[in-house]
């Protein structure tokens, strides 16, 4: 039985990539495409996994109070 735990990464990584490629843009309106484009793939990374690894806790710590 497939979990709902991928949809949720890609959901947060989503939204991360468009967050930070909007509030680049916003702060800095002249910044290169290409640097604004690496900083939000490089963020998203990033917030992936320190997302995947507070569902990973999470879970355990479910696992260990039942």
């Amino acid at each position: 039985m497939m979990t709902i735990t991928p949809l949720i990464l890609v959901v947060v990584a989503i939204f991360s990539y468009v967050f930070v490629y909007f509030f680049s843009k916003v702060i800095n309106p002249q910044a290169s495409k290409k640097y604004v484009t690496l900083a939000s793939i490089s963020f998203t990374i990033l917030v992936v996994i320190l997302f995947s690894m507070f569902l990973v806790f999470f879970s355990e710590l479910a696992q260990i109070n039942k």
